[in-house]
């Protein structure tokens, strides 16, 4: 690699870091780098310094055909060499030690320059290449997501529960997962017109289970999974045969479950959800773009043939509503 590095750097939550990571492994893999993640500074952490990648995923040297670097020591011991790109980060304790006046540097570099430089797979001169940013449309080809996201292996403590709750909870039948994204309160930008009205989303969301019923069976159970305690309670009461995993939820309006100090309580929780999706026969996703639930999207088990692109898993179900979730099965 004639050390040459890509940094993916993230702070917000799970299914972000996923897909910025994503990302940054495509551009690492075209232009013959290794890669570096640091998902330090971190709710999901009890320590700054912590890295929290080895917290979700079991830490690997190579990662889908890429040299890989996770624990928290190489950021410190690694030279990542000069110049790099953006130029803010020739700074060497910057790089090491992304703090300003008591808060955590954000890069003023723009996030459509990083996802225009991964799309175009184009090389530069810089030693060392640092993405910050959400770069989620780096990574467009299903294909590659697929393979990305096969090469992570979460912490066999969470694959435990998760067969063990398919076991006890779910049976051997078909299951509909239904993964509703509301932010309880929390800034959730492009998905924020998806709940302007609450009882239209959740009748989109109840329209949508009877449709994927009418494809399994009348009867499937229903996983849901949500970051929201309201969201839950009204749900529960308007579809049968729902279940839902026990987890903290924050109280009504207080904000999005990784935005938070106490974080790291729920992040196992987070994982084992995201996990379980997977599992399912049809994949409900509101709003459809959501990033967590991107992994289940992905990689659960597909009746129909697989998309050309990760957009593709975006589609409404219902073509005369574009708020509508998309179905996938």
């Amino acid at each position: 690699m004639e050390n040459r590095w890509v940094i993916s750097r993230r702070m917000t939550g799970l299914g972000d870091r996923i897909i910025s990571l994503a990302a940054a492994w495509r551009y690492a893999r075209i232009t013959g780098r290794a890669l570096m993640v640091d998902w330090r500074f971190s709710y999901y952490t009890t320590h700054w310094s912590e890295n929290a990648f080895a917290l979700f995923f079991e830490p690997t040297s190579e990662l889908g055909g890429v040299p890989f670097y996770c624990n928290r020591e190489a950021i410190f011991q690694l030279e990542f060499p000069q110049p790099r790109y953006p130029t803010v980060w020739n700074d060497d304790d910057l790089l090491a030690f992304p703090v300003v006046g008591g808060n955590v540097f954000e890069c003023p570099f723009g996030r459509d320059e990083a996802v225009a430089l991964i799309c175009s797979g184009q090389d530069i001169d810089a030693g060392t290449v640092v993405f910050d940013q959400c770069v989620n449309d780096g990574l467009v080809e299903f294909a590659e997501a697929s393979a990305f996201l096969r090469s992570l292996r979460p912490i066999a403590q969470a694959r435990d529960e998760v067969a063990r709750f398919r076991r006890e909870m779910l049976g051997s039948e078909p299951f509909i997962g239904l993964h509703v994204r509301h932010g309880n309160g929390g800034d959730i930008m492009g998905h924020a017109s998806s709940w302007v009205d609450f009882e239209l989303a959740v009748s989109r969301c109840t329209a949508a289970v009877s449709a994927a019923r009418a494809k399994l069976g009348a009867s499937a159970r229903v996983l849901l999974c949500t970051d929201s305690v309201e969201v839950e309670q009204v749900l529960c009461m308007r579809l049968a045969n729902v279940v839902c995993r026990p987890k903290a939820h924050r109280a009504r309006g207080a904000g999005e479950l990784h935005w938070t100090p106490t974080a790291y309580e729920g992040r196992f929780d987070a994982l084992v959800e995201m996990l379980l999706l997977a599992e399912s026969h049809a994949l409900i996703r509101y709003p459809a773009g959501s990033f967590f639930s991107l992994w289940a999207a992905v990689l659960k088990p597909r009746r129909e043939p697989a998309p050309a692109t990760v957009y593709e898993l975006l589609r409404p179900w219902d073509a005369t509503d574009p708020l509508a979730p998309a179905i996938l099965l």
